[in-house]
C-alpha cells in the first residue's frame, strides 16, 4: 500500500494533527455570514420541487392533478421523508424547518471543507483560507450544469453535497467504514451525487493505494459502457414529448454542444489546473491523489458528454447528467484553491521545523492581501445575489411578508382558493424575470397544470413526457386566448383557476389583481 508525503512542508499527510479549538469554530462563525451573502429564498428553484413534495407527504390530498410532477423526487431521495417526519414530530410549520436544515446544511459544508483542509495542509492559515474561501464560494455556478456549489435554499444537494466532501476526508483517512457509511447516506439523500461521489473515493482510493492504471482502466469502462449504451439505443425512435422536454431553452444544461463558451472553460479550466497542480505534487500526496482523482473523473465525464449526449438524440443518457459529476470537483477544487492560495501565493504561511511543533502566526501585516482577496469575493458574490433574484428580499424569513409580487398572489391563492383548485398559466412565467423561480405548487399548496419547470423532472422521468407535452403546450397561449378559448381548452385538462398577466384582456371573474398576476376563476 502507498503512503501518502508531504513533497511541502506546507501539505500535511493524512495524519495531519488535528487543529485548534479557533479553526474548529469557524465554519460556526462562517454559517450566518454565509447566509447574509448569499441570500436565503426557502421555495425557490428546485426547492419548489422538494418543498412541495414535502407538503405532499404531509397532505397527501394537495395536488390531485399533477402529484406525479411531485413525488417523482421524493421517490428517489429520503430527504423529502426526512424533513416531513421534523414537521410531524416538532409541530412547526415547514418553513421554520426548511430554515432550521439550510442553516445545519450550510455549516456543515463549511465544516466538512474545513475538515478537508485539515487533512491537505499543515498550516494553520491555509486551512483557515480554504474555509473561508468555501464561504465566498458558497453559490459559485459548477461550469453549465445549472447547479450552484450550495443552493440558496434546502434540497437534497444541500446535504449530499458535505456528505461527499466528508466521504472524501474519510478515504484520506483510510477509514473504510467511515466511507461506505457516509457514501450509503449520500446515495440514500440523492442517488445521483451519491453515485459520483462513489465514483469519485474509488478512484481516489485507487490512487492512494498506488493503482493509477487500475483507475485509468476503470474511467475506460465507464467510457466504454457508455458508447455501448448510446450505440444500442441509437436507432430507437425517440418520443417527440420527450425531444421537447429536453430541448427547451431552460434545458440547455443537459447537453454540452448547447453550452456557451464560458461555460466550457468552467469544465476545461479546473482540469487544466488539476493536471498542472498533479505535475507538481506528484500523485503520492493526499493533494496530489485528490487532483488525479478530480482529473479522472472530470475528463471521462467530458468525454461522455461529448460523444454520447448529443442534442439530436439519442436520450438515454440524458437523465444521468454525467457533466453534474463536477459538482464535487468543484467542491473539492475550491479547498485545494484556497489552502494553494495561502501556501504558493499569499506570503502567510510560516514553515514548520516538525510537524508536531505548534505554528508560529505571522505579522498581521502579512494578511493584507488575503484579507483584501476575501472582501472582494464576498462583496462580488453579494452584489451577484441581487441580480439573481432581483423580485424579491435577500433573505424570505418565515414571518416576513414577501416583497416578491408573484410570491404573494400565490400566498393568497393559498388563503382564499379551494384546496382541490388546478391552476393554468403560461408555462414559461417561472422563468420570467423578477418571478424568481418561485415554485407555485409549494407556497400556494395548490396545483397546476405542467410547466417549464416540469420539464426538467419529464427529462429525467422520460414516462412523465407525453403527460407534461399535453398540458404544457394547451396552456402556452393561454395569455393571448379569448375567454372562449379558455373554457374550452383547459377545462378538460382538470383546470379550474387561472394565472393571467395583469393586462390581459378577459371578462372572467378575478377576485386578485397585482402588478404581476390577476387571478381568476375559470368560469362563467
Amino acid at each position: 500500500m502507498a503512503t501518502f508525503t508531504a513533497s511541502n512542508p506546507h501539505l500535511a499527510a493524512a495524519s495531519s494533527p488535528a487543529n485548534p479549538l479557533a479553526v474548529r469554530l469557524l465554519p460556526l462563525f462562517l454559517t450566518p455570514l454565509a447566509l447574509l451573502i448569499h441570500g436565503y429564498h426557502p421555495f425557490a428553484g428546485d426547492a419548489g420541487i422538494y418543498g412541495a413534495g414535502i407538503r405532499h407527504i404531509l397532505h397527501p390530498a394537495l395536488y390531485p392533478r399533477n402529484a406525479v410532477f411531485v413525488t417523482a423526487f421524493a421517490r428517489r431521495s429520503i430527504f423529502p421523508w426526512l424533513l416531513a417526519a421534523l414537521v410531524r414530530v416538532t409541530r412547526l410549520p415547514l418553513p421554520w424547518i426548511l430554515l432550521a436544515t439550510h442553516l445545519l446544511s450550510l455549516w456543515l459544508f463549511l465544516f466538512a471543507a474545513a475538515r478537508l483542509a485539515e487533512r491537505l495542509f499543515s498550516s494553520r492559515a491555509a486551512r483557515i483560507f480554504a474555509t473561508v474561501l468555501a464561504a465566498a464560494c458558497c453559490a459559485l455556478p459548477v461550469a453549465g450544469t445549472a447547479l450552484a456549489l450550495m443552493d440558496p435554499y434546502v434540497t437534497a444537494r444541500s446535504f449530499s453535497t458535505p456528505l461527499s466532501l466528508l466521504a472524501v476526508s474519510a478515504t484520506l483517512d483510510r477509514r473504510w467504514l467511515r466511507v461506505l457509511l457516509l457514501v450509503a447516506l449520500t446515495i440514500a439523500i440523492h442517488p445521483l451525487m451519491g453515485a459520483y461521489t462513489l465514483a469519485f473515493v474509488l478512484l481516489l482510493a485507487l490512487v492512494a493505494f498506488d493503482r493509477p492504471r487500475t483507475a485509468l482502466l476503470l474511467c475506460a469502462a465507464a467510457f466504454l459502457l457508455a458508447g455501448t449504451a448510446f450505440t444500442l439505443a441509437h436507432g430507437a425512435p425517440v418520443d417527440p414529448a420527450c425531444r421537447q422536454a429536453v430541448s427547451l431553452a431552460p434545458r440547455s444544461f443537459l447537453f454540452l454542444a448547447r453550452w456557451r463558451w464560458y461555460e466550457v472553460l468552467g469544465l476545461l479550466l479546473p482540469l487544466a489546473l488539476f493536471a498542472l497542480s498533479l505535475r507538481r505534487l506528484g500523485s503520492r500526496t493526499p493533494t496530489g491523489a485528490l487532483c488525479l482523482a478530480s482529473l479522472l473523473l472530470g475528463s471521462t465525464a467530458l468525454l461522455i458528454a461529448a460523444c454520447f449526449v448529443p442534442t439530436s438524440g439519442p436520450f438515454l443518457l440524458v437523465p444521468f447528467q454525467v457533466l453534474r459529476s463536477f459538482h464535487l470537483i468543484y467542491g473539492v477544487g475550491i479547498v485545494l484553491c484556497g489552502g494553494f492560495l495561502a501556501t504558493w501565493v499569499f506570503p502567510i504561511c510560516p514553515r514548520f521545523a516538525d510537524e508536531g511543533k505548534a505554528e508560529s502566526l505571522p505579522p498581521l501585516r502579512s494578511y493584507w492581501l488575503p484579507a483584501a482577496v476575501v472582501v472582494l469575493l464576498f462583496a462580488g458574490m453579494f452584489q451577484v445575489e441581487r441580480l439573481e433574484w432581483p423580485g424579491g428580499r435577500r433573505l424570505e424569513l418565515p414571518g416576513v411578508a414577501p416583497a416578491n409580487p408573484y410570491t404573494q398572489a400565490f400566498l393568497w391563492i393559498r388563503a382564499h382558493t379551494p384546496p382541490g383548485a388546478v391552476f393554468a398559466f403560461n408555462p414559461r412565467l417561472v422563468y420570467r424575470p423578477g418571478e424568481d423561480e418561485q415554485g407555485f405548487r409549494a407556497l400556494s399548496e395548490r396545483d397546476q397544470l405542467a410547466d417549464d419547470k416540469d420539464a426538467g423532472v419529464a427529462a429525467v422521468v422520460p414516462a412523465l413526457a407525453p403527460r407534461w407535452a399535453a398540458q404544457r403546450n394547451a396552456e402556452l397561449s393561454v395569455d393571448r386566448m379569448s375567454d372562449a378559448e379558455r373554457l374550452a381548452n383547459l377545462p378538460p385538462l382538470g383546470a379550474t383557476w387561472l394565472l393571467l398577466p395583469p393586462g390581459a384582456s378577459t371578462s372572467l371573474p378575478c377576485p386578485y389583481r397585482n402588478a404581476a398576476v390577476q387571478v381568476c376563476r375559470l368560469s362563467r
